[in-house]
């Protein structure tokens, strides 16, 4: 399975082609900058280059509480090639974890590796801008896994990896999946209870167990994620969207009604004729042509499980459809958390995730009996109507278009047009031309197979396998991997200097924001790489700061501080009304506070500050004043800074409408900022605390298997 994964995913694996969009623009500066901090002996809080300061700890999607990260953090700085890995790293698991969970319920290898496989080259999985995604298509099988494990075994290891997997998946993973999981697993704890009310189990102590092993599961989770939990309650206020999206936003990249076209034609999605808003990454369903051909020929039987997985697949297309349907609006108005997130199209996982466990105990039957000739025939009717499908919508396309360019005559100069090319301006009908001619090729391979008298199930196995291997490679270019060069994405990062070095702080912030978007589309912004604390209007974050949106809103005084290094003296304080001051030509400098501090009418010689020594979570200032001032330091508040001078707390005001500062008096000074989450702080002793709990019980569990190996 590693070898697919590796195999498939090889732009990554072979560091040939970087991995593009947010994954440049968000995911790799911010894991940059957190193993920038860990790699320097502290805790990822605060990064001093992001957005002129931004509390990392508690952006839900940073990857500051990601275990990942920290390992990776550990191996090395992360650049591009980290990053790819840690990618790989996810969609393995997420074989890994759909293997785990197909196996204890068809009780059958080879068809738990088949369905693990589609699962791992899925469409969701090959739109992997969103690394976060990635994470939750890998621990939302091991979540599921190990709790109906526990709901039908009872046992307290069960609810300990239970809450393992939720904290990977809540550290890890994307927000709405979390939730939406969560409700998954509220849903299958009601169903449980009301049927162990039918079966009138009156038996205290199963009760007791039944609810002690959820509290146990509860504990473990929450002792694991504290940590998480505080930061991220601590930022709500802060961020644009911490008090939820409106309905027009949560409705923002719905799966549309013709990228169903995905479940037989996956190029479609890249089709630059079709007419979509949906973003590209969000409109693939493909989970192989395989799979549908098994649930076809061995529809799922009307089980307790099988209804619930129909019913959930029902549920993420729905909901997945976004405005289509009532049912977004529904769950925005009246299930709780359901309305702090956009993306509808995103909850196609789950359609995909049930699609391919609906089919695995059918794929486990033709497994077992494809000898079997009387069985085997009763695929030739399906695979007739699919193949009557493909060749359909195939001719129709022919008939609208005529040849695709890829079988068209080509001149010596577009001999040297890349494939990538090709297929980043494919047309719907070319699309579907491609997909349709190879899926008929397999499906007339299968045929072949099928009319054998001795059939080889390895055969079987590789058709699907290199089907799924094919399909993903029309995809790759289209919606995970970009032109770029990981090397050249390195060079750049290792120009990075080591540490926090406050060398080039003094100058003014707008010369060290010089050539920031040189390179945007390799590493986004330059300054998030090299230790120059810069400032742009380009933003890419999902929790960027209101106060910063209201900074960079303000012309005049977003021009005025790019004026300045990024910590000064400010002669005066002026309230927000008397900003038009700031456009006087005089030596005054000044800074924007609620009441005003300083009122210096002489200004004449200026008096400069000096940053000595910065870190992640601090700065160091010197500074000798002859006379009063306002010490401004350009990073953004909140709550958490503190602040001494001369070893004596001071008090921190916030300045410029997004950013701190202190009141200096006269005599020389030694100023240090420090942003300390003391909430957080404490969180994190409990999180080791109960690592420690589970590493202790995890040893004496061993101990006791080793002395009795058929105990449990």
């Amino acid at each position: 399975m590693l070898i697919i994964c590796l195999l498939t995913y090889w732009p990554l694996t072979f560091n040939i082609f970087s991995v593009k969009n947010d994954a440049i623009h968000y995911f790799l500066p911010y894991r940059f900058n957190i193993s920038e901090a860990i790699r320097n002996g502290e805790w990822p809080f605060w990064s001093p280059y992001i957005y002129l300061g931004n509390p990392i700890y508690g952006d839900m999607q940073s990857g500051v509480w990601n275990p990942f990260v920290w390992l990776f953090s550990c191996i090395s700085r992360y650049n591009i090639t980290l990053f790819h890995w840690e990618n790989l790293l996810y969609i393995f698991l997420a074989g890994a974890g759909m293997y785990k969970l197909v196996n204890r319920l068809t009780v059958h290898t080879h068809a738990a590796f088949l369905i693990a496989v589609s699962y791992m080259l899925s469409g969701f999985m090959l739109s992997g801008q969103l690394i976060n995604w990635l994470a939750s298509a890998a621990f939302i099988p091991f979540v599921v896994h190990y709790y109906t494990l526990l709901l039908k075994t009872a046992r307290n290891g069960s609810a300990i990896k239970t809450g393992i997997a939720l904290f990977f998946l809540f550290t890890a993973g994307y927000p709405s999946f979390f939730i939406t999981t969560c409700y998954i697993l509220l849903f299958l704890f009601i169903i449980t209870i009301v049927r162990k009310l039918i079966l009138k189990e009156s038996e205290t102590a199963k009760w007791s167990l039944f609810y002690l092993q959820h509290l146990l599961l509860i504990l473990v989770f929450v002792g694991l994620s504290l940590p998480a939990i505080v930061s991220y309650i601590d930022l709500l206020p802060y961020y644009q969207r911490g008090s939820g999206v409106s309905y027009t936003e949560a409705v923002i990249n719905s799966f549309e009604w013709q990228h169903f076209l995905s479940v037989l034609f996956p190029s479609s999605i890249s089709a630059t004729d079709i007419s979509s808003s949906t973003d590209i990454s969000f409109r693939n369903v493909y989970t192989g042509i395989f799979p549908l051909l098994i649930l076809f020929t061995f529809p799922p039987r009307p089980n307790r499980k099988n209804i619930l997985l129909i019913g959930l697949a029902l549920f993420a297309v729905l909901f997945s459809l976004g405005d289509l349907t009532p049912l977004r609006k529904l769950c925005y108005d009246y299930l709780p958390l359901m309305n702090t997130f956009r993306h509808p199209s995103q909850v196609r996982l789950f359609f995909i995730f049930a699609v391919l466990l609906l089919a695995a105990p059918g794929l486990s039957e033709l497994i077992k009996n494809y000898s079997n000739t009387q069985i085997i025939s009763t695929l030739n009717f399906p695979a007739i109507i699919i193949t009557g499908i493909i060749l359909l919508i195939t001719i129709i396309a022919i008939v609208q278009s005529g040849i695709p360019v890829f079988f068209k005559p080509i001149n010596n100069n577009a001999i040297t047009t890349s494939i990538k090319d090709i297929i980043d301006n494919i047309s719907l009908s070319d699309a579907v031309i491609i997909n349709g001619i190879i899926q008929l090729a397999f499906i007339a391979s299968f045929a072949l197979w099928i009319r054998k008298t001795r059939r080889k199930i390895g055969v079987f196995s590789l058709l699907w396998i290199v089907n799924l291997f094919i399909m993903s490679q029309f995809s790759l270019p289209a919606t995970f991997v970009g032109k770029t060069a990981p090397k050249e994405i390195n060079a750049l990062i290792n120009n990075s200097p080591a540490g926090y070095p406050p060398e080039g702080l003094e100058n003014t912030i707008s010369e060290n924001s010089k050539s920031a978007t040189d390179d945007f589309n390799k590493i986004a912004l330059l300054y998030f790489y090299n230790k120059k604390i810069g400032i742009s209007k380009t933003v890419n974050s999902p929790a960027f700061l209101h106060q910063q949106e209201q900074f960079i809103n303000n012309e005049l005084l977003y021009n005025y501080i790019a004026s300045f290094p990024v910590v000064y003296i400010a002669d005066q304080t002026l309230s927000l009304k008397d900003s038009n001051k700031l456009i006087t030509k005089n030596s005054c400098n000044y800074a924007i506070t609620d009441t005003v501090l300083v009122t210096n009418r002489t200004c004449d010689k200026p008096i400069k500050a000096q940053i000595i020594k910065l870190s992640a979570n601090k700065f160091e200032i010197e500074t000798e004043m002859n006379r009063q001032g306002f010490l401004v330091l350009t990073q953004n508040y909140n709550h958490n800074w503190k602040v001494t001078v001369n070893k004596r707390p001071a008090v921190i005001y916030k300045t410029n409408l997004s950013f701190i500062g202190t009141l200096l008096a006269t005599g020389k000074h030694k100023i240090i900022f420090e942003f300390f989450p003391a909430n957080t702080e404490k969180a994190i002793w409990i999180m080791c605390s109960t690592i420690l709990t589970l590493l202790l019980l995890g040893t004496v569990s061993l101990v006791r298997q080793s002395k009795n190996p058929n105990a449990g």
